[in-house]
C-alpha cells in the first residue's frame, strides 16, 4: 500500500516538473515574429580596392522608405564609429576617440539632417531582404559606401588628423 502511494506521489511529482516544458514545445503561445527584436550587424561584402566598400546595412521603420533610409543611416555610423568586423573584409572606425559620438553629435547631426552623407554612398542594385513584422519593417540592403571619400571629408573639417 505504501509503495503504491509513494508511486503516486513520484508520479504525480514528475508530472507536475515536466508540465511546464510541454507548454512550452506544443503550447499554442508561439512567438512567430523575432524580426524586431533581433539587432542586425552590418556585414562587408566587397572591397573595391578603390577606396569604396559595399556592405550589407539593416534598417528597421514603420514604411519601407523608412527603413532604408535607417539602413543608409546605420552603414555610415558604424563606419565612422565603430567599425565592421563581419564579413569579408574588416574596417576600423575612422573616428578613434572616446566617447566620439558624443564630442561630434552636432557634427554629425548635421552630416545628416543636410543630407550630405547621400554623397557618399550609393545603393547597389540588388534584392532587399525583408523581415516584417505587424509593428515594423526590417530590410537588409547593398550599400556601396565611399570610405576613402569619408575620411578625406573628415579631414577637411578637421574630426581626424591622420
Amino acid at each position: 500500500m505504501q509503495k503504491n502511494i509513494f508511486r503516486i506521489l513520484i508520479s504525480l511529482l514528475v508530472l507536475a516538473l515536466a508540465l511546464p516544458s510541454y507548454a512550452q514545445i506544443f503550447g499554442g503561445n508561439k512567438q512567430t515574429h523575432t524580426a524586431t527584436y533581433y539587432n542586425y550587424k552590418t556585414e562587408c561584402l566587397e572591397d573595391k580596392l578603390d577606396g569604396s566598400f559595399v556592405f550589407r546595412a539593416w534598417g528597421k521603420g514603420s514604411t519601407k522608405k523608412e527603413a532604408i533610409d535607417q539602413a543608409k543611416r546605420n552603414v555610415l555610423n558604424d563606419v565612422l564609429f565603430k567599425g565592421i568586423d563581419k564579413g569579408k573584409c574588416r574596417i576600423r572606425p575612422l573616428i578613434i576617440e572616446l566617447n566620439a559620438e558624443e564630442k561630434y553629435r552636432s557634427y554629425i547631426y548635421n552630416f545628416f539632417n543636410d543630407d550630405e552623407y547621400k554623397h557618399f554612398i550609393h545603393l547597389e542594385k540588388s534584392p532587399k531582404f525583408r523581415k516584417k513584422t505587424p509593428q515594423q519593417k526590417v530590410y537588409g540592403i547593398k550599400i556601396k559606401v565611399q570610405v576613402e571619400a569619408l575620411r578625406q571629408k573628415l579631414r577637411e573639417d578637421n574630426i581626424i588628423n591622420y
